[in-house]
């Protein structure tokens, strides 16, 4: 028979360790319901990433859409079937609604860049220079690239052949044959990125002629021909300001457009071709190059 002071203590720590597992089940509860709210926020972030994502996605499609309907556009343009725009092959830039966005849209003719394989030497130094490289590295970049797109092994006082690609380590040689693409002038001895996204807009390589359409080229363009002075230049421009939209209207060979769209919720493409003019009245450009453009970083 238990005593009642041993079944009152016996009660007492059957109590205690009653409210002990008690708390320590709250306390099992309330982890596993941090942990499960953890999960949910951790859960709900991913979901609402995943769901920017798409909507970001959707966006750049429309945009992309548009970018490719205002390439089109100007085809049209060109072609003599869309007369609501002047359509000059200038880079002058016409903006318009279409969709669910804007896009704006240039045309160059690639007859007012300065082509790499026609372009003279002096030519090739100009337009170096023009873009802030010394006198002498604008000379030595002249000659590597006539000696990279020239057939013959003969090295150019300043210029660069095979043996100078090997010296530099470099995994292949100059290339002997003329310019396909543009950005192949990376491949070019001394040619760096940087540089590079420089000259770009002012080079071709689809270009009829030896050298550069005045009337069609860009202010850049002109300025980095070593024999058009500052008065030639003055002059020049101001004959374009005075000339209206009919007489700008230039039939091109070849031009690159560049159409840049936007969509109401954020969406961006640039896409940009080179188009040439073909001899099949139904299908009057052929498209030579089609690519998307990264917008530029400050």
């Amino acid at each position: 028979m238990i005593a009642p002071a041993a079944r009152k203590h016996s009660a007492h720590r059957s109590g205690r360790l009653g409210g002990d597992q008690r708390g320590i089940a709250l306390i099992a509860v309330l982890w596993v319901t941090m942990v499960l709210g953890l999960i949910a926020a951790v859960f709900m972030r991913e979901t609402r990433i995943d769901v920017n994502l798409a909507r970001n996605n959707i966006e750049n499609a429309k945009a992309e859409a548009i970018a490719d309907a205002g390439i089109n556009r100007a085809i049209l343009g060109l072609a003599g079937l869309d007369k609501t725009l002047p359509w000059s092959a200038d880079g002058t830039p016409y903006s318009f609604a279409f969709g669910e966005g804007t896009v704006t849209v240039s045309l160059q003719d690639e007859g007012g860049k300065i082509d790499l394989n026609r372009s003279a030497e002096p030519v090739l130094e100009g337009l170096f220079t023009s873009v802030g490289v010394a006198p002498q590295a604008a000379q030595r970049l002249a000659d590597a690239i006539a000696d990279f797109h020239d057939a013959d092994n003969l090295r150019r006082p300043n210029g660069a052949e095979d043996a100078d690609y090997a010296a530099a380590k470099l995994p292949y040689d100059a290339k002997d044959a003329p310019f396909a693409k543009t950005d192949e002038l990376l491949q070019v001895l001394g040619m760096t990125r940087a540089l590079y996204e420089r000259v770009a807009p002012l080079i071709t390589v689809y270009s009829p002629r030896r050298d550069v359409n005045l009337a069609t080229a860009s202010l850049d363009v002109l300025r980095a021909l070593p024999y058009l002075t500052p008065e030639h230049l003055a002059a020049l421009m101001q004959q374009r300001t005075a000339a209206d939209a009919a007489s700008r209207r230039f039939r091109v060979n070849a031009v690159s457009v560049v159409a840049d769209a936007s969509t109401a919720n954020g969406g961006h493409f640039i896409r940009e071709a080179v188009l040439r003019r073909g001899s099949d009245t139904s299908m009057p450009f052929q498209v030579v190059d089609w690519r998307r453009r990264w917008p530029t970083t400050p």
